[in-house]
């Protein structure tokens, strides 16, 4: 057997001695959890905290992430959240990635059963080293986090569409007001037939040009088709109606029943917003819709201790009454 000579052994020994007293960066996630929810998707929250221990800059990609459902793998996610920490420093940084609904769909046997779904989200980062003597090109570091969310499957309608003209007097201020002498009573006569879906045989007024307001009310009906109970107190909502914004308000008036949520909306908005397309609704009795929602809504706490900001944008048809 040949001998090593005293020498190489030494250093080989040196070396090794040197790389196991340079220190390596850290990396923690310092924080994970449920942050948002539409009816459409969900979003995680990370944040990540790295420590470097080298006098000079680390700079990374961020993470890679696989998400499973029920043990399904669902979407995977690259290069997400990265950052640079400065020399001898720490920095964190918090990032975010939504899950689709629709994807879970389509994987999950029995979605419609279920009331919450078991979620794993697999996570690697990898940080490349400076190049140091007995360190390799990169350090890497491994997660597995796991989280409950809820079964969503929305269905969103607008239900008992109708309005309200104003009063006489009302119309009557509202042409003092724009400096009119026309005739109060044949101004609402216009107003009511407009709002009918009918053509003045007499316009004498144009409604969009003065600013009275016509009461509106509706009920919006958000049913889940899923088994996750979206329970809430209040709703703010925005309604357009052929692309066109009509009211913005909040409602308090909810009632539940059967896993669907029915909230009560009585406003108003003002004739100037009798647009073309807005006219339309009335004589067709019937038209498009687009609602903005907001709440917050408390799920168990397997998914959150904290309750949650619920955030949706949805559409459809609907018809006057």
């Amino acid at each position: 057997m040949k001998r090593i000579p005293l020498a190489l052994l030494l250093l080989a020994l040196g070396v090794a001695a040197f790389a196991l007293s340079v220190p390596t960066p850290t990396a923690t996630l310092t924080r994970f959890e449920v942050a948002e929810l539409s009816l459409r998707d969900v979003t995680f929250l990370f944040e990540l905290t790295v420590k470097n221990p080298y006098p000079i800059d680390l700079s990374f990609s961020g993470m890679n992430l696989a998400f499973k459902v029920e043990g399904t793998q669902v979407f995977t996610a690259d290069s997400r959240g990265g950052f640079s920490v400065p020399g001898n420093g720490t920095r964190s940084n918090v990032f975010t990635v939504k899950l689709a609904y629709d994807d879970i769909i389509r994987v999950v046997k029995d979605y419609a059963s279920k009331e919450s779904l078991n979620t794993v989200i697999d996570g690697t980062l990898v940080i490349p080293l400076p190049r140091i003597p007995g360190l390799p090109d990169t350090w890497s570091f491994s997660y597995s986090l796991q989280k409950k969310i809820p079964a969503i499957k929305p269905r969103v309608a607008l239900l008992d569409f109708s309005v309200k003209p104003p009063t006489r007097s009302q119309v009557r201020d509202a042409l003092a007001k724009e400096g009119s002498e026309v005739d109060a009573g044949k101004a609402l006569g216009v107003l009511q037939y407009v709002l009918q879906g009918r053509k003045p045989a007499t316009p004498v007024i144009d409604p969009s040009d003065i600013d009275v307001p016509v009461s509106v009310g509706f009920t919006i009906e958000l049913a889940n088709e899923a088994r996750a109970e979206l329970a809430f107190a209040k709703l703010g909502y925005e309604l357009s109606v052929n692309d066109e914004k009509l009211v913005t308000g909040e409602s308090t008036r909810i009632a539940r029943a059967a896993g669907r949520s029915l909230i009560t909306v009585v406003s108003t908005f003002s004739s100037r917003s009798l647009s073309k397309n807005v006219r339309n609704v009335f004589s067709s009795r019937k038209g498009t819709f687009t609602l903005h929602g907001t709440a917050s809504i408390k799920l168990p706490d397997e998914i959150s201790k904290d309750s949650l900001p619920l955030d949706f944008q949805e559409g459809g048809s609907f018809s006057v009454k």
